[in-house]
């Protein structure tokens, strides 16, 4: 059985903006260092899958806090320290949580989770799970897999 995670009882806990302050602290930060012209892009463990833990409908609302505080682009996931769900599996497997962060902010969204094929990618493009797909096992395993993913879909 796994371990009750400490409850912070610090500006830093409880609450879904409390949890996030952290965050929007460094997108502040970030920001005054580097300009509006410079993209910030955040990646969103939107469900950790665990009873207790960090639910989808948390990560709507920091979703919508990180867009407001100017990020550009979200990549979402899912999962901590390992864990996966049982049953996660395919190419794409995180599009249930980009398709429910992409209802709730105008900023472009980044689907990650198992997607090793270029035509798994169009697809999912296609059918609206995200903006942008993130392949970087898929690019560590073949350095070349952009190469032939342009030449596989031309």
């Amino acid at each position: 059985m796994r371990k009750s995670f400490l409850k912070r009882i610090d500006k830093y806990g409880g609450d879904v903006y409390n949890r996030i302050r952290i965050h929007l602290e460094v997108i502040e930060a970030v920001k005054k260092a580097v300009g509006d012209d410079f993209p910030i892009l955040l990646r969103l463990g939107a469900s950790d899958y665990q009873e207790g833990g960090i639910t989808i409908e948390d990560s709507k609302i920091a979703a919508q806090e990180f867009e407001k505080a100017g990020v550009d682009i979200l990549d979402i996931s899912g999962g901590h320290s390992g864990y996966i769900m049982a049953g996660l599996n395919g190419q794409g497997f995180f599009s249930p949580l980009t398709e429910v962060i992409k209802e709730v902010v105008s900023i472009p969204v980044i689907l990650t989770g198992g997607i090793t094929e270029p035509e798994a990618a169009e697809r999912l493009l296609a059918e609206g799970k995200a903006d942008l797909i993130g392949v970087g096992r898929a690019i560590l395993e073949d350095s070349t897999w952009a190469k032939r993913a342009i030449e596989s879909l031309s």
